[in-house]
């Protein structure tokens, strides 16, 4: 019997270390699995895309905030055309980036320019004091690593192989002017934000959002490329919402806040908008 106890104890530890180096066995395939699955996604965003560092010549660094936006811009080098748009917020070089397929709805191939300037008014159309820009490079091609830029003098005005930032951006934005109805007009106060919003039709959420810290209508706006969130290039046709923001969070309403939605697609490049803010926002 006691023989038999023994040689039943003596199985069970044996089961347990089978079921443990079992385990062990599976959580090491699991680890390499995941593992290769990583690499083969970063070996092939490396071979869709440029990347490198971000520096700063010495003489314009003390302009460069953390706070700034950085747009990372690819164009193509035969036609100038803008076919990829990044922007990195925070930013302080020297800053490693990436830029590609990802950051493109065009299927993308061969060799493509860059362009990397600074931001602190969230309008590239509207170069501000302490902003700054690189040169327009020589083709890279995608899978093209290690590329050091360099931020090297003030913003004035985009590259003229370029044409102007006019030329350029104003195919990439919405301007107009906003307007309150008279029902609600005693509801604006000059403390309101106003909170200028881009929606996609099919993704059915905001693709490009603008921030003004003062709202005294009539009031002129722009809302377009160099608003993007998550660097994503617009393209095409847009719902445009405007709204005032008394509480400091856009989609939290308060009490006195209106709105105003396009009851059409506003194209980009339209440069005439008459909007007016006739709701209650209410959410």
């Amino acid at each position: 019997m006691f023989w038999h106890s023994f040689h039943s104890e003596k199985s069970f530890v044996s089961k347990n270390k089978l079921i443990f180096f079992i385990f062990i066995v599976g959580a090491i395939g699991l680890i390499i699995s995941a593992l290769y699955t990583e690499i083969s996604r970063n070996t092939s965003l490396l071979k869709h895309s440029i990347s490198g560092v971000i520096l700063s010549k010495p003489e314009i660094s003390n302009t460069i905030f953390k706070t700034d936006n950085a747009h990372i811009l690819l164009f193509d080098p035969e036609t100038l055309e803008l076919v990829a748009s990044k922007t990195v917020n925070p930013f302080l070089p020297p800053l490693t980036f990436s830029i590609g397929q990802n950051d493109s709805k065009k299927t993308l191939s061969g060799s493509y320019r860059l362009l990397v300037l600074t931001d602190k008014n969230r309008n590239i159309n509207l170069p501000a004091f302490g902003e700054v820009i690189g040169s327009l490079s020589q083709p890279f091609y995608l899978g093209t690593e290690g590329i050091k830029y360099y931020l090297e003098k003030p913003f004035q005005k985009l590259p003229s192989e370029i044409l102007s930032s006019k030329d350029l951006f104003s195919k990439l934005s919405i301007t107009g002017i906003v307007n309150v109805s008279p029902l609600f007009l005693d509801k604006v106060e000059i403390t309101d934000r106003l909170v200028i919003m881009l929606f996609d039709k099919d993704l059915g959420r905001p693709v490009a959002i603008n921030i003004l810290p003062n709202f005294k209508p009539p009031q002129k706006f722009i809302i377009g490329q160099s608003n993007a969130m998550n660097g994503q290039v617009l393209k095409g046709e847009y719902s445009v919402r405007i709204l005032t923001d008394k509480n400091n969070q856009p989609f939290h309403s308060a009490s006195g806040e209106i709105i105003g939605r396009s009851k059409k697609l506003i194209p980009l490049g339209t440069d005439d908008l008459e909007f007016e803010l006739d709701q209650e926002y209410i959410r």
